[in-house]
């Protein structure tokens, strides 16, 4: 089976594809059974297993699912060691899908994650000359991440899906945008020993979306980072312009040397060169 994930135009196109499990419905009727990563058992006495410390925890979309994703691990596992870095990246998630408050999500275009407990992915996939999809995965929630890691620095690449479905309208200040930011931002440090760095790597440039959109998305996102105190990369600074054939296919996604330009720019911001 070979797969899928760089190769096939048509196939990223569905990477901003989801579905929302309606209310009163089990998810695992969806997945026929749990497929994310479940959070540490209580032992018999009531008493959790220790969260394991990384170095580096990132959350993101089909963009990390990518090319993006994993050379930007690829970097941080150089830099700290493979131990020290665990990746979760849902397709065609938005910040609302990982907070617990959120709707459930369940991603039908790819799903990985690669922690120090062990790896998972579901991608397309083609076998004699037919592609497969991907098996459907719920989205993880940040609370049952962070019962099973407490990373010291947490990676956000998050915000390109609501280009395709705002919560506000762009010309807003986006206060639905804003709320459910400040939500996401309360789950990451609501715990005993919250992490002390934040990044939130904001869209890269895009050749589908409006600029005005684009700007709205970042600006929404940018007033929360003042507002709650955490950091940014301004990806489209890094990644602009976008040009179909070259950047990407789709005007969304990144082909391999322009994710991996990305991704090493955006290292280098917090990390520098590598030792």
């Amino acid at each position: 089976m070979i797969p899928l994930r760089s190769l096939t135009p048509v196939i990223l196109l569905s990477a901003l594809c989801w579905v929302a499990i309606p209310a009163g419905l089990r998810a695992d009727a969806y997945l026929g059974g749990e497929a994310t990563p479940q959070g540490p058992s209580p032992h018999r006495n009531g008493a959790s297993s220790p969260r394991l410390p990384v170095k580096v925890l990132v959350i993101g979309d089909s963009l990390s699912f990518g090319p993006f994703g994993e050379d930007l691990e690829r970097e941080l596992s150089r830099r700290f060691g493979p131990k020290n870095v665990a990746l979760f990246a849902s397709c065609g998630s938005s910040p609302e899908h990982w907070i617990e408050t959120g709707p459930t999500f369940v991603t039908r275009c790819g799903y990985r994650h690669s922690t120090p407990k062990g790896s998972m992915i579901e991608d397309f996939t083609e076998l004699n000359g037919r592609v497969k999809r991907p098996k459907p995965v719920k989205t993880p929630k940040i609370p049952r991440i962070l019962r099973q890691y407490a990373p010291e620095t947490i990676l956000v690449q998050l915000g390109t899906n609501w280009m395709d479905s705002p919560p506000d309208n762009p010309s807003s200040e986006g206060e639905n945008a804003r709320s459910i930011l400040r939500e996401f931002l309360r789950e990451l440090r609501d715990q005993p020993d919250p992490p002390t760095r934040i990044v939130w790597i904001l869209p890269p440039e895009s050749a589908k979306y409006p600029a005005a959109t684009q700007d709205a998305v970042e600006r929404w996102i940018l007033a929360a980072s003042a507002e709650s105190g955490f950091a940014t990369t301004r990806s489209r600074e890094m990644t602009a312009p976008y040009v179909p054939g070259k950047t990407g296919t789709d005007g969304v996604h990144y082909s391999k040397e322009a994710a991996r330009s990305w991704a090493e720019r955006v290292f280098w911001s917090f990390y520098g060169i590598r030792s």
